[in-house]
């Protein structure tokens, strides 16, 4: 069971950016942390991914939660990661968490620590898409298995 609540849907209108695969200069951190998932999945994977779709709700405009999304393939896999915060009790200051979905299915994740929150992203996303992958393998194989219309029944002895 997840501990942390489902993120909050972002605007229809929401700002939206697709991040570069290279730095430039003056850009946000929201871009470093985005490009820095795609390539620690790069590696992962050993494939290529595209640096991510970037959105976020325009809080400056009317009053919205505060939630960011970053948007990616990974392996044919639609890949969402969303980054808001919670008001927990005993805190003064709310809480940033994140929550991922792949192919709209949400992935368990807790952060760890705040440290290296990339990395922990990248390696739970990492973690579902094989996951995935090995679960179409085996239906694959138990399909190619199963005895087809027509097969002589297998003889025992």
């Amino acid at each position: 069971m997840l501990s942390t609540p489902e993120p909050p849907a972002l605007a229809d209108d929401a700002y939206t950016c697709q991040i570069t695969a290279k730095p430039v200069g003056g850009e946000y951190g929201v871009h470093t942390f985005g490009r820095a998932i795609t390539t620690h999945l790069r590696d992962l994977l050993h494939a290529d991914i595209e640096a991510p779709r970037y959105r976020e709700n325009r809080r400056d405009e009317r009053q919205l939660p505060k939630a960011c999304t970053w948007t990616c393939t990974v392996a044919g896999h639609t890949v969402v990661i969303t980054g808001f915060e919670v008001k927990l009790p005993l805190l003064r200051e709310p809480e940033p968490v994140y929550a991922i979905h792949v192919d709209d299915v949400r992935v368990p994740f807790e952060v760890s620590t705040y440290r290296d929150v990339d990395w922990q992203l990248a390696r739970t996303v990492w973690i579902a898409v094989d996951d995935l992958r090995i679960a179409a393998d085996r239906q694959a194989r138990d399909a190619a298995d199963a005895p087809q219309p027509g097969d002589a029944p297998a003889v025992t002895s």
